[in-house]
């Protein structure tokens, strides 16, 4: 598709979206409010559970010169999205509407220091039904969808307004359109209110199950969780008003690495992604492998990829650690570069699945990834 179609396709979001909303302004939560009010009946998925593959070969996403980030499912339709920074391939079309055109100092292809990104829809079985640019949102750890109806289609929560790291500084929400192109200024676009006023590196996601928005930001040098009512959410992002007090908001525990024989480090882990399903919040973190993928996972590698559940209503955590459970993983073993990248909980017919990708570029030499999950 050429840029000129990718830019007239985008000018028709604007005219198909509800009214146009300005951004939030300045109204904010009251960050002194700090509730454990989600309601139970979510069951809790055990992350020590095995992992097994959901697809039997690599998935490729709509741009296959850069990796995955994150994923989150329309599980109503059986619809998977994943976001991605935008490829250096795209920049004959991306540079004009990009960051990078506007700040001198950002290369046209430094995709990720733009925040450019790439929203692929697919079915479930892998196959691209869809994509979308979106110039200047952010890194795309993790994403946000409301099911599409049979008069609506599904809506993308994501972050948005990227700072020069490349990660976005608000939360916005915004109808998918098939193969076009958005900017944070778009019509289209709706704004939330900020969850706290210094709050930075903020990414959402969608518990459409039950009715939630979970935020993930950085305050103070830390990591913060706050959930909020999915429909109030929702009305105070078309309307720019304020964010309602949250059900639950909670700091991140300490998540570290581990030594070559599995022991926590002081080391900080590396985020790799976030779900929820009630009140419960699973995190996925870890580092590509180090040794040759022929060989079996030892040392390091062995230990890198972890997945943690901790409760938002701060109940059954460890006082110790801030957590529920934490357990490492040793999926996808032969996997290349085996780094991990996003996290969804899928609801669908297919049942409960706790889900996330391991990069996996073995296959035909470009940037795939494999789709795990726990039951």
């Amino acid at each position: 598709m050429s840029r000129r179609r990718l830019m007239f396709a985008g000018a028709g979001v604007a005219a198909a979206a509800a009214t146009p909303v300005a951004a939030a302004g300045t109204a904010r939560a009251d960050t002194a409010v700090n509730p454990a009010d989600i309601p139970d009946g979510a069951p809790l998925i055990a992350v020590n559970h095995p992992s097994t593959r959901w697809n039997s070969a690599p998935i490729v996403n709509q741009d296959t010169s850069t990796t995955l980030q994150g994923i989150a499912y329309d599980s109503v339709n059986g619809h998977l999205y994943t976001l991605q920074i935008a490829g250096a391939s795209q920049v004959a079309y991306l540079k004009a509407g990009s960051q990078a055109a506007i700040t001198p100092s950002i290369g046209g292809n430094q995709h990720d220091t733009s925040g450019d990104l790439c929203l692929t829809r697919h079915d479930l079985d892998g196959n691209v039904l869809g994509y979308m640019y979106l110039l200047g949102f952010g890194h795309g750890v993790s994403l946000g969808i409301e099911p599409a109806t049979a008069s609506t289609p599904a809506y993308v929560w994501t972050e948005a307004n990227a700072a020069r790291s490349g990660y976005g500084q608000e939360i916005v929400r915004f109808p998918f359109a098939d193969r076009t192109v958005l900017w944070t200024s778009h019509p289209s676009v709706q704004r939330l209110a900020s969850p706290d006023p210094a709050a930075t590196a903020m990414t959402p996601y969608v518990d459409a199950a039950r009715g939630i928005l979970l935020l993930r930001y950085a305050l103070g040098g830390e990591h913060w969780f706050a959930a909020y009512d999915l429909a109030a959410a929702r009305t105070a992002a078309v309307g720019g008003s304020a964010l309602p007090t949250p059900l639950a908001r909670i700091q991140q525990p300490f998540l570290p690495k581990a030594d070559a024989n599995g022991a926590p480090t002081t080391t900080a882990a590396t985020f790799q992604g976030f779900a929820s399903h009630g009140r419960y919040v699973y995190m996925l973190d870890g580092d590509p492998r180090t040794s040759d993928p022929s060989q079996p996972l030892s040392g390091v590698d062995k230990w890198t990829i972890h997945t943690t559940s901790m409760d938002l209503n701060g109940v059954l955590n460890d006082p110790a650690t801030g957590y529920i459970l934490r357990t490492h993983s040793e999926a996808d073993a032969s996997a290349d570069p085996r780094e991990p990248e996003g996290m969804a909980v899928y609801t669908g017919s297919q049942g409960l699945r706790l889900c996330f990708g391991i990069t996996n570029n073995s296959v035909g030499g470009t940037r795939q990834f494999d789709l795990y999950y726990k039951v």
